[in-house]
């Protein structure tokens, strides 16, 4: 499995939408990364906010049926599709800005010490995992075959 991610309005849901056979989407807005105590990375998909956010069709997703996390995959709108790697670095810097995207409300109504501790947690959970997981940028366009792109890239890191 991979995480797509980017801030809003970048193209989250229309990638996820145009993803073909034998790639599938779990979900298109967030996704919940759990690491196991002593091993890999598990993407359990989250529901898509917008079907339970003013009057949406709602649904059902099953959260525990997680997949072993291969790469995280930072979008960015282009002409042309392709991917590359990120190192570990900037990959923290962009985790932690979709992380505050998805987590700020949260955090209201919290002690300033309680929201500076869990921001430090979140930060030391984010470098581990921008270390142990392999992270590129993905710039898609509009009609491309951008998965054949992440598909290059995740074999050049398996073969490393």
């Amino acid at each position: 499995g991979v995480v797509l991610a980017g801030p809003g309005m970048v193209g989250k849901t229309r990638v996820s939408r145009r993803l073909r056979s034998p790639w599938r989407s779990l979900s298109d807005d967030a996704t919940l990364i759990v690491r196991e105590p002593a091993g890999p990375y598990w993407a359990h998909p989250w529901p898509t906010w917008s079907r339970f956010l003013f009057g949406g069709p709602g649904g059902r997703w099953d959260v525990q049926c997680a997949v072993p996390l291969r790469g995280l995959f930072f979008l960015a709108q282009d002409e042309q599709d392709w991917a590359e790697p990120v190192g570990a670095g900037k990959a923290t810097t962009l985790l932690v800005k979709s992380a505050e995207q998805i987590l700020a409300a949260r955090q209201r109504g919290l002690e300033v010490e309680e929201v500076r501790r869990l921001r430090l947690r979140r930060f030391d959970n984010i470098c581990a995992l921008a270390k142990a997981v392999p992270c590129f940028e993905l710039h898609v366009s509009l009609n491309g075959s951008f998965w054949e792109d992440m598909e290059r890239v995740l074999e050049d890191k398996g073969a490393q």
